[in-house]
């Protein structure tokens, strides 16, 4: 159903975006050509504040890639490797529910940031219950960006085909 309604959004000459959360039950049914896959669990077990990442990240790999020129490049990747391992994946581990504590305002900056960011959509289609709650709460978000919601692309397009304006 949603393979359908993405066809029908890329030839009515819009940008399909498809957000799941499970992208394991998409192997079976490929996207259409240029329509976007974007994996919303991953992208918010990767959400790390600036400031953490800013400390734990970019100081220190940076400082090692400075200090590691040259002949000394293998050593210095091996470092940055030891440190992203046994330093920073850890710590992120152990600040995650501190990173997520309001977690609809996590959901929020994702959304923004890797979703409406690259391309702004016509329309957000929801297809399943998880992304009907996700859509609820970030309602307004899209709203503010221009996206209309609809449970069905069908509702929101024209007896042409083209979406609603």
């Amino acid at each position: 159903m949603i393979v359908a309604e993405a066809e029908q959004v890329i030839a009515a000459g819009g940008a399909a975006t498809v957000l799941v959360r499970k992208p394991a039950k998409w192997r079976n049914d490929p996207l259409p050509e240029g329509a976007d896959m974007v994996d919303f669990s991953k992208l918010l077990r990767g959400y790390r504040p600036a400031v953490p990442r800013l400390l734990l990240d970019r100081i220190p790999l940076g400082l090692i890639r400075v200090c590691t020129p040259g002949p000394l490049r293998g050593f210095g990747a091996r470092v940055q490797s030891f440190h992203r391992r046994r330093v920073a994946r850890p710590i992120h581990r152990r600040l995650a529910r501190f990173y997520q504590r309001n977690l609809t305002e996590v959901q929020r900056r994702i959304v923004e940031r890797h979703v409406l960011s690259p391309k702004s959509p016509d329309l957000v289609v929801v297809g399943d219950a998880e992304s009907m709650v996700t859509a609820s709460e970030l309602r307004d978000v899209f709203a503010g960006a221009g996206a209309r919601i609809a449970y069905t692309a069908a509702h929101e397009l024209t007896s042409a085909g083209h979406v609603k304006g």
